[in-house]
């Protein structure tokens, strides 16, 4: 150092402090600003790389704070990837004592957390556990990642190669490609933009046209003034003045925040997050609407019930909101319940 830096052979410690680390839930520092209030910066949860970080850390956050956003995309150190439970002092006391060693242990693909689990579980919890799911976490919440056939445990055996999973995954996807299969995705987020001005609202934010007959889901994104994307969603139109906003659940506080702040403040528009007032399940593959039909008396032909078109169905003894949308390229339904 002094060989570098001469004035080091003359310097003398003056003071000496020691102060405590701070650890986010994910070994994740946070950068950006804070979910609903305006010009109110953060760099903090440094995860022991605070001093590592701070040349790219700093220019970033200053990028933001001068131009009003980032130049890259720093979706994984967002502040805005937590949500508000996820400050419960007991939820960080248990997961700090694993996220500490995680900084430097092995970072295996697909690795799963193991503290602070079973927190936000879906209404199917306990049957998916049942059929020997193997849950991971996403956002806080619990979800089946695969399922071990009769006589395997469902844990993950990591690996930098094929990891024990890779059969049954394959199994699950072929059967969703060539018959049918049911997805768990209550953890996805569910918005209701509601008011006079809520087409207003969503045609200045949306790529696509979202002005559009009741009962008819739009799949779009949502635009920053540069072009670039900020969002990707569907959204249904309820009623000439209510959309159904669905998102998925790891982007749920960003995109809860992006529109809050993009409502006027004279827009006779409200937001509301209505995640937890449903649970979700997908029925999709070729066959899915053989199975349905057993469960319905309503008519799920493409003439009566098209692509991209949603209504309430009696399905079993419930009345979902239907949604034909399918992200396997293959025919589907979204059962809002």
């Amino acid at each position: 150092a002094i060989k570098r830096v001469p004035a080091f052979e003359d310097a003398e410690i003056n003071s000496l402090t020691t102060v405590p680390e701070s650890f986010t839930p994910d070994t994740a520092y946070m950068l950006g600003e804070a979910p609903g209030v305006k010009n109110f910066f953060v760099a903090a949860g440094m995860n022991s790389v605070g001093i590592t970080s701070a040349g790219g850390a700093g220019r970033a956050l200053a990028q933001w704070i001068v131009q009003g956003h980032p130049e890259e995309d720093l979706s994984s150190v967002d502040i805005r990837r937590f949500y508000p439970w996820q400050a419960n002092h007991r939820y960080l006391y248990n997961r700090t004592t694993e996220a500490v060693g995680n900084l430097y242990a092995d970072h295996w693909p697909f690795k799963q957390l193991k503290t602070s689990r079973n927190i936000r579980c879906t209404p199917f919890h306990d049957r998916l556990a049942a059929r020997g799911a193997c849950f991971g976490v996403v956002a806080g919440w619990e979800r089946a990642n695969w399922f071990a056939p009769e006589g395997v445990k469902a844990e993950y055996e990591y690996s930098w190669g094929r990891q024990n999973w890779f059969e049954y995954s394959a199994a699950e996807h072929m059967a969703i490609r060539e018959n049918v299969g049911v997805y768990d995705l209550s953890s996805m987020a569910n918005f209701l933009l509601q008011g006079r001005d809520a087409v207003k609202v969503l045609q200045n934010l949306c790529a696509n046209d979202v002005d559009v007959p009741v009962g008819k889901v739009v799949y779009t994104q949502m635009l920053n003034a540069r072009g670039g994307i900020e969002s990707d969603l569907t959204v249904t139109r309820l009623a000439e003045d209510k959309y159904f906003i669905v998102t998925p659940g790891a982007t749920g506080p960003r995109d809860f925040d992006w529109i809050q702040r993009h409502l006027a403040e004279d827009a006779h528009a409200v937001l509301t997050d209505v995640t937890s007032g449903y649970t979700m399940l997908a029925v999709m593959g070729p066959r899915s609407r053989d199975v349905l039909a057993k469960l319905t008396d309503a008519d799920l032909s493409n003439e009566a019930f098209p692509f991209a078109t949603a209504r309430e169905i009696d399905v079993a003894d419930a009345r979902p909101l239907a949604v034909r949308m399918s992200f396997v390229g293959e025919l589907g339904w979204e059962l809002y319940i």
